[in-house]
C-alpha cells in the first residue's frame, strides 16, 4: 500500500531533476520509466527509475544541447 507514497516521491524527483537540467523532453522520458514499474518492490524500483533516468539523459545530449540551446 506504499505505492500512492512511493509513486508521488519518484514524481517529486523526477521533476526537479528535469527542471535543474532544463530538459522537456527527459521529463516525458523520465514520466514513462517512472509509470512503467508497479511492482511491490518500490524501493527497488526506485533505484532502477532512477538508474534508468540517468541513463537515458546521459544518452541523447546532441538532443538536450538543442534544447538548452533553444530556451
Amino acid at each position: 500500500m506504499h505505492t500512492q507514497n512511493t509513486h508521488t516521491r519518484i514524481h517529486t524527483y523526477t521533476h526537479l531533476y528535469t527542471r535543474t537540467h532544463k530538459h522537456t523532453h527527459a521529463r516525458t522520458h523520465a514520466r514513462m520509466h517512472t509509470h512503467t514499474p508497479t511492482h511491490a518492490h518500490t524501493q527497488n524500483t526506485h533505484t532502477h527509475v532512477h538508474a534508468s533516468v540517468h541513463t537515458h539523459t546521459y544518452i541523447q545530449p546532441a538532443h538536450e544541447l538543442e534544447i538548452d540551446t533553444n530556451i
